[in-house]
């Protein structure tokens, strides 16, 4: 009998996932792909479709019915993505097949439904505003993913105004990226598309030439119960059986010891956009100060649309001073009233003074201090579930060195960290240490996946005027409004506040500063730190900007109950 040698017996067995052990003249382009799942399975022209399976080559075709998709990237032998074809009609269902260059189609092929597009939030709040030239952002569904497919229209005298995308990473299927067109009026905005226009959102111009501090007068609004620094504040807008109420909620914070304390707030925000009184809410069942705080509303995450939003305490320090990793959450009922504090996923780790935002159900956690006030450089994020709760948080990549007291803002895609302290310094200190910094990190986050588009965060194109921490930054209309904070080699908030405007490709112009009798101080308040920002727009579409409490830079031990707003 014939021995039949043992490479000869593997290779039968191999054939099953068709390698080729004795003749390696066969392609894998030759190979049958085998194709499970796309995703999305609805879109527009121009949508990109990842299909999923396995055996998929270089040089692979996609048909959707009968038409060739006109652009396939390779990504992997499990991941092909390619766009649907022009050609494709509203309402109808093409099958998906793809087949390697020399090989035949997959057996099976996955429906592929033409959809109109929708256009659900525009800058991420329920009445849009912005100046011309500022950066609009559009959130929907079914836009497409290449750029000239469709059209961002605004109001205009005579008809509408287009709004030019010309950077291809700013056209996504589900996010868009232009610039207000110098010549629209308030009205309408729209996207329009091969397979149809979105119904319309209102957007208001607002009059003022920029978003300036140095053009507008502060003015005191109603001042906190008590003094107060460390402490969280958001605003939000409720709209209900076609009411809408404006409020802002400020949680935790601690008086000159610093000890923290547990009270909630809500401040009643009238038509011209003042605090007019504040009333005390369900209190946190344990004291916190200097926490990150944010709140998901169904314009920045897929909530549960019955409730208004969910508020979060991310870490911060306790009554007696220890940090913590606990997480915090609660729902906002419609009435204003809160559901009741209970904690979902905590952090990896304690820490205080740390830079929060959300983007797209993603919640995000950078920097801040851990035991002994040492600073850390880590970044985490977590997925905002329908009912607020949290996922598990994960490592994204880290910043290229450690620092605390660094505001976290995200706009139009990219989350920006803008100075902070790179050494050790306790939460209440007004002590200004030479290890502040001026500089502005950057990222990019895949709109696809919620995760960094870079390895590396990099410098922003400009830093602040001057190195500062324990500030506040806000994002509003495409800009940016750091105020108040501890400076090097300053005794005082001399420069209260620092802005510049973001261009649609992420970038961050030269600052500006605010002095003289553009401040607050001129006003009559302190110079602050640790206090707290918010911005929003009054039911004329006006925006405006509050600063809420904070430490006293001349005076640790007297922290301030007073609120300014312009």
């Amino acid at each position: 009998m014939q021995r039949i040698p043992r490479f000869a017996t593997a290779c039968a067995i191999l054939t099953t996932i068709v390698l080729a052990c004795s003749d390696d003249t066969v392609s894998p382009t030759d190979l049958q792909p085998v194709l499970a799942s796309i995703s999305p399975d609805s879109g527009n022209v121009g949508t990109a479709v990842e299909l999923r399976g396995s055996q998929f080559a270089k040089g692979a075709v996609v048909l959707f019915g009968s038409m060739p998709s006109p652009r396939v990237s390779y990504l992997s032998a499990t991941r092909v993505r390619a766009y649907a074809p022009d050609g494709i009609v509203l309402g109808e269902s093409y099958a998906v097949k793809v087949r390697n260059a020399s090989s035949d189609f997959a057996d099976a092929s996955k429906p592929y439904r033409a959809v109109a597009p929708e256009l659900t939030v525009v800058n991420g709040v329920s009445k849009p505003s912005g100046t011309p030239g500022s950066t609009v952002v559009f959130e929907g569904r079914s836009f497409g993913d290449l750029v000239g497919k469709g059209t961002v229209y605004f109001t205009g005298n005579s008809g509408p105004v287009e709004a030019p995308v010309t950077i291809a990473a700013n056209w996504s299927n589900e996010f868009i990226i232009a610039e207000v067109p110098g010549d629209a009026i308030t009205g309408p905005v729209w996207v329009d598309t091969p397979l149809g226009a979105t119904d319309g959102i209102e957007f208001r111009i607002v009059e003022a030439a920029t978003f300036s501090p140095s053009q507008i007068q502060w003015t005191q609004t109603a001042s906190l119960p008590a003094p107060s620094q460390g402490h969280g504040a958001h605003f939000l807008s409720i709209e209900d059986a076609g009411n809408v109420d404006n409020v802002v909620f400020v949680t935790g914070g601690a008086d000159g010891t610093p000890t923290a304390r547990t009270d909630v707030l809500v401040g009643e925000i009238d038509a011209t956009g003042q605090v007019v009184s504040w009333s005390a809410t369900t209190p946190l069942p344990e004291a916190r100060a200097f926490h990150a705080t944010e709140i998901a509303t169904p314009w920045n995450a897929l909530v549960d649309t019955t409730v208004a939003g969910y508020l979060y305490e991310i870490g911060g320090i306790n009554a007696t001073g220890d940090v913590q990793s606990t997480v915090l959450f609660t729902a906002v009922a419609r009435d204003r009233s809160l559901a009741g504090w209970a904690p979902t996923t905590a952090l990896p780790v304690a820490l205080h003074s740390a830079g929060a935002a959300i983007l797209r159900s993603w919640l995000y956690v950078v920097g801040g201090a851990t035991t002994a006030d040492a600073p850390r450089g880590a970044a985490y994020r977590a997925r905002i579930l329908e009912d607020g709760q949290l996922g598990a948080w994960e490592s994204l990549p880290a910043l290229p060195s450690a620092r605390a007291y660094a505001p976290l803002v995200q706009w139009a895609g990219h989350l920006y960290v803008l100075g902070g302290d790179t050494a050790a310094s306790t939460p209440g200190s007004n002590s200004v240490p030479n290890t502040t910094t001026k500089s502005i990190l950057m990222q990019t986050i895949d709109l696809r996946t919620g995760g960094f588009k870079n390895s590396a965060w990099t410098g922003a194109s400009s830093q602040l005027i001057k190195s500062v921490s324990k500030h506040s930054v806000i994002v509003a209309g495409g800009w940016l409004l750091a105020s108040g904070g501890l400076y090097n080699g300053a005794s005082s908030s001399a420069t209260e506040h620092q802005y510049a405007s973001i261009d649609v490709d992420g970038s961050v112009t030269s600052f500006n500063g605010a002095t003289g009798s553009q401040t607050i101080t001129s006003a009559g308040g302190v110079p602050f730190y640790n206090h707290t920002a918010i911005t929003y727009v009054d039911d004329a579409g006006v925006a405006h900007v509050i600063i809420i409490g904070g430490n006293n830079v001349t005076n640790s031990a007297a922290p301030t109950a007073n609120c300014y707003y312009y």
